[in-house]
Parts: structure tokens; sequence; C-alpha cells
């Protein structure tokens, strides 16, 4: 018997990182009310509410942009899962606790702010081409313009609010051809913050009056040439406002927000809340490290 060699069970690399996003989100999810988590049929459930969450956020964390590809990979890996067309309804149906799980989370990571960063990104849903024909959400998104490429396309605009350390503090979904003030109050009115940053996209000084004068919230944006130019450092402050791209690419890295591929709305709320939550894991990490909270490697 000596002489019969040991067989030591490891564990695979994707079981152990699911097993620590379980970690994570654990002691939040089971703060949910039990009306919440211990829903009809939920003993007859072979798959946990928590297992699929972990493997959402593996999703982001492998970049993988296909779920039917994933969901074959974690089957692979041998995770159990339910049959694809079941996993995809429990992802949705998942939504509003993924959500309430990475606010408590932004909660309890952040440590308050000096400074808020404000910007929003485009989500394709069709090419410039392709926009004049495009039927995809058709009562939600339309078409609009990107002035950073200088072309027109079909879809959304992700509109997001950052604080200096990285933590995106809130989000909002447009169809494209919103203006990026429309949404500046509903956006900063759920922030502590009383500065923030924005390109000048931005610049409207109604705008500026009213958040100071309602609201006590300083806006800065660069000004054009023929006005009046602001006694700060201009130079320092659009440095700070840039480190929101950063973050707009790391999440096309890793979620591929900007060419998404999705055709429901619930299902593009899911892949933006996975991806937020996944990254709210990851800018807590680098801070624990000593690094910086916008550029994730």
């Amino acid at each position: 018997m000596k002489d019969q060699s040991k067989f030591i069970a490891v564990s695979n690399p994707i079981q152990v990182k699911l097993k620590k996003f379980i970690q994570i989100i654990e002691p939040i999810y089971l703060t949910l009310n039990k009306s919440v988590r211990l829903r009809r049929n939920y003993r007859q459930e072979k798959v946990s509410d928590l297992v699929i969450l972990a493997t959402m956020l593996m999703r982001i964390q492998l970049r993988d942009p296909s779920e039917t590809h994933f969901h074959q990979m974690m089957l692979v890996w041998g995770i159990s899962l339910p049959e694809r067309s079941r996993y995809n309804r429990r992802c949705r149906n998942l939504l509003l606790i993924m959500r309430f799980i990475r606010w408590q989370l932004v909660r309890k990571y952040s440590q308050g702010s000096t400074y808020e960063i404000l910007d929003s990104a485009p989500m394709t849903l069709a090419s410039a081409r392709r926009s004049q024909a495009a039927s995809v959400l058709h009562s939600q998104a339309n078409k609009g313009f990107n002035a950073t490429k200088e072309t027109f396309f079909y879809g959304f605009k992700f509109h997001i609010v950052l604080n200096d350390q990285g933590y995106v503090m809130n989000w909002e979904l447009t169809p494209a051809s919103t203006d990026d003030r429309e949404v500046v109050e509903e956006l900063l009115l759920t922030t502590p913050c009383t500065h923030i940053l924005a390109d000048g996209g931005y610049l409207s000084n109604r705008l500026k009056e009213r958040l100071l004068t309602v609201y006590g919230i300083r806006l800065w944006t660069p000004v054009r040439k023929n006005m009046k130019q602001p006694k700060e450092d201009v130079s320092l402050l659009k440095n700070l406002r840039r480190h929101i791209e950063t973050v707009f690419n790391n999440l096309n890295t890793v979620g591929h927000f900007e060419h998404l591929g999705i055709r429901t709305l619930k299902g593009l709320g899911i892949r933006i809340e996975s991806m937020l939550l996944w990254q709210t894991i990851k800018v807590h990490e680098q801070l624990e490290n000593g690094k910086s909270g916008f550029k994730i490697v």
C-alpha cells in the first residue's frame, strides 16, 4: 500500500474563482428578505442563486462575449448549471438582487469622495451603415452621433458617475440621441459629492447655476476659447477627468459593452450590472494592494 501513489483532489482554477466570488457576495445576499431568497419551489432548484451570480461574474472575468460558449465551458470545467435557456432566465431574474449587492458593496468599500466624474459612452446595437434599418429594441434605442469617433450609430448611451477611488456610484441608460445634460440631475441626486468633473458635452451655464443653487453641486467643465477662463488649474482637472475614460476602456475590454449583441432590455440590464459588480470587486482588490482603482489589470 505504501508503494501506491496517493491521489489528492485539487479544485480547478474556475472552481476556486467561483468560490471566491461567492464568499464576497454571500454575506450581503443573506441579508435579503426571505421572501426574496426562499422563493416558491426554491428547494427544487439544483443550482443556488449564489452560484448563478458567481458564474455571471466569472463570465466577465473570462471576458467571454458569447453566452453559449461560456455555458459550454462551465459544463466542461465541471460546473453544474441548468440547461442554457433556463440558465439565461435565472440570470435575468436576478437583476434586482445583483443591483442590491453591488450598491451595498460600494457603500461598504467607498471611503467618501473629494470629487466625482461624469461622462457617457456609446452602446452600439447596429453600425452606422445599418442604423437606418435597425429594429433591435426599436421602442427604446435610436440613432445617435458618437462625437469621439465622428460617426453615427444605433443603440444607447451609457452614462456613469465615477468617484475619485474608481467606484461607479450611479449609472443610467438612455437612447443614443439623448443630450448628456438631460440626465445630469437624475444621476447626481443619489451621490453625496458636491464637486463634479465633466467634459465639454455638459457645458451649460444654466445647468451649472441650477445645480449650485438648488443642490449645492459644483459642476466643472472645460470652456470654449471665447469664454472667460476659470481660475482653477485647468490642466490638472482635465487629467483627473480623463480617469473615467480609462474606466470605460476597462469595462469595454472585459464586458464588451460597446458591442453587446443583446436583444432584450432586461438582458442588457443584467449584463451591465454584472460588469459593474465585477468592477467594484476588482477596484477594492486594487486599492487593498496599494494600486490605483482606475486601471484594472
